[in-house]
């Protein structure tokens, strides 16, 4: 059985006082002195330079270091002999690189997210380049604590929280792929972390539904429902700390994602990529009678209302790259199986599948 390690604090906070005050708590409750604070330009006049005039006085040693290149290679040149905790304060990569540093160095982590583009936040998992700037998922150290700034969340672009969102709701997809490896290759399941991951995604998918009902606005539903994105990706994240694995969270949808990395570039941001994924995928799904045709519709509805990409246009693909990004997905990770194994992987076989979901005529027009 795996060793778990759990967040034991997550506070949602709305001022730069209130993160440093849990923060230096925090710090003085594990009994650390020397302290690491790794960031990037962006969230600099937003809350670092305020967290490191607050911090100086109170701790031993602190060092602020600016990530430019989020990769295996950069952690591998970084010194933390001297130090025992690394703060993450940024978006993804920043967080990625705080988590898998403190991997490398055996140290203790804190999260603080100034964007929840996707569920990195609060994961055991970091992407990170290595040769030849290809990105891959590494094992990391989840965080100890998980420090939230909304209000400078509330400030961030609306794409990335709906990147967010896109990959929240991509574990409905990739709990749907666990669940068919277990069955059909006996792949240990956690039944614990699929209620999590699962209850996680639905919390926010169900929410999204009825406010389509209401015919109310997406970005009412964003402002409403800002702290409950935050807290399920959270679960999203801690779900795969339970598993051992990125399976609560990442399957086919996944791996068409880090396709078209591969082959060209990334061409939207992760979340709003592996979403994408997911809209094919569960449309794969209803062709081999795995899914309902009233369940594909509503997953459609709640994609068109929240902006994530439902046809060729909107992700910057044409059918023919897609086309090769499916084909290629499976390769990314030969042992992950999914529902792109159900199914004859081949060019016509693909082409027929994507003719009928984006309609050629409307999806050109």
């Amino acid at each position: 059985m795996n060793q778990i390690n759990i967040p034991y604090k997550l506070r949602i906070l709305n001022t730069n006082d209130e993160v440093f005050e849990e923060l230096l708590s925090f710090i003085q409750e594990l009994g650390c002195s020397k302290v690491a604070l790794m960031t990037s330009k962006t969230p600099n006049h937003l809350i670092t330079n305020d967290l490191e005039m607050k911090l100086f006085h109170k701790v031993e040693k602190l060092k602020t270091f600016q990530i430019v290149n989020p990769s295996v290679s950069y952690v591998n040149q970084l010194s933390l002999d001297n130090f025992d905790l690394v703060v993450g304060v940024g978006g993804g990569k920043v967080i990625d690189i705080a988590k898998y540093t403190a991997h490398v160095n055996k140290l203790s982590c804190v999260s603080i997210p100034t964007s929840i583009s996707n569920d990195g936040i609060c994961s055991p998992v970091a992407v990170l380049k290595e040769k030849q700037n290809k990105y891959k998922s590494l094992g990391a150290t989840i965080p100890a604590a998980l420090f939230v700034p909304l209000h400078i969340i509330q400030k961030a672009n609306e794409e990335s929280i709906i990147s967010g969102i896109g990959d929240l709701l991509s574990n409905l997809s990739a709990i749907e792929d666990w669940k068919l490896a277990h069955a059909e290759k006996n792949e240990e399941i956690d039944d614990y972390a699929v209620m999590i991951s699962k209850h996680a995604a639905l919390t926010v998918f169900s929410e999204a539904k009825s406010y389509i009902l209401m015919h109310k606005k997406k970005e009412q539903f964003i402002q409403d429902n800002l702290k409950t994105i935050v807290e399920a990706l959270a679960l999203s994240g801690i779900a795969m700390e339970i598993a051992g694995t990125s399976r609560p969270a990442s399957g086919a949808e996944h791996l068409l994602s880090h396709s078209i990395d591969e082959l060209y570039g990334i061409t939207k941001p992760h979340g709003i990529q592996v979403a994408f994924g997911m809209y094919i995928t569960m449309f794969i799904r209803y062709e081999l009678g795995l899914i309902s045709k009233h369940a594909f519709h509503e997953y459609r509805a709640v994609f068109r209302y929240l902006g994530l990409p439902t046809n060729l246009v909107l992700l910057g693909l044409t059918k023919e790259q897609l086309t090769n990004a499916i084909l290629h997905a499976p390769q990314t990770r030969e042992d992950r199986y999914t529902v792109l194994n159900k199914i004859k992987l081949d060019k016509n076989t693909v082409d027929s599948i994507l003719d009928k979901l984006f309609d050629v005529k409307i999806s050109v027009a």
